[in-house]
């Protein structure tokens, strides 16, 4: 886990720990994980977004795709037996709403359609499909990278690929940056740009009674965007191909005729 997931993690247990607001409906308070009826995880949910452009072969125009992909690993609690219940999952789409009311998706200027898309993704197992931690993320055989091709290549035809970002993480922001630091100012959590996402979008989920139990996961999302452009070849027209077709066949017959002229004279 990088250093800022971890300092965000932190925040956002202080903040179910100390606040009334946030834990009225939590019965365990600080005794999360210390007593057999309070539990405790966290998740990831890693997401990739971003816009398919599609040229005609002439180079005009036919389409632009926004695309939406996700996966999540589901901890599951110390229970007994172990798992999540079907209950607690079903809270995931609330995540959206705090994704999307945090300050830092406004500075990592996320377009309103990763919104939509991801709650169009929440299902039994989080959101979209189950992650395969024995794969590196974004790779090609990833699960989520995977689904995000498919799409890439499902345009109805043959194609080139004119441009593609690769998975970017969000660029960097000094309004972000001053405002990670507003919360860690010494020493200043932010310091300027970094190799990945100067982000961690970690919120809370529960606690939930469910069962006589109270359920509480902290969940990270790592987002990732890919911009690709793509323009269909050009293929001859049905009725070309036809006359093709039939010029060769004339042109081996006459050349079978030829070749049998001359053996029988």
């Amino acid at each position: 886990m990088h250093l800022k997931q971890t300092i965000w993690l932190a925040a956002a247990a202080a903040v179910v720990f100390c606040c009334p607001i946030e834990a009225r409906a939590d019965s365990c308070g600080i005794n999360l994980n210390t007593s057999p009826t309070c539990f405790t995880v966290t998740n990831v949910v890693d997401v990739d977004y971003g816009t398919l452009t599609l040229l005609s072969s002439t180079g005009s125009l036919i389409s632009t795709t926004n695309i939406v992909t996700a996966e999540d690993i589901l901890s599951p609690f110390d229970t007994a037996p172990p798992g999540v219940p079907a209950a607690f999952v079903a809270l995931f789409p609330g995540l959206v709403t705090q994704l999307q009311a945090d300050p830092q998706s406004t500075y990592a200027d996320f377009p309103s359609f990763l919104f939509t898309g991801l709650t169009s993704l929440a299902d039994s197992n989080g959101f979209g499909l189950p992650g395969d931690p024995s794969t590196v993320l974004n790779s090609p055989a990833d699960p989520m990278a995977a689904a995000f091709d498919a799409q890439l290549a499902d345009v109805g035809g043959p194609y080139v690929t004119l441009s593609d970002t690769g998975y970017q993480t969000q660029p960097f922001s000094q309004a972000g940056c001053d405002y990670e630091n507003s919360f860690f100012p010494s020493p200043p959590a932010c310091t300027g740009p970094t190799l990945g996402s100067e982000y961690t979008f970690t919120y809370v989920l529960g606690p939930q009674t469910i069962d006589g139990g109270s359920y509480t996961s902290f969940v990270n999302f790592q987002i990732y965007s890919r911009d690709v452009t793509e323009q269909l070849t050009a293929t001859p027209e049905p009725r070309l191909l036809l006359a093709l077709g039939l010029a060769f066949g004339a042109l081996v017959l006459l050349r079978f005729r030829a070749n049998d002229g001359r053996a029988s004279g």
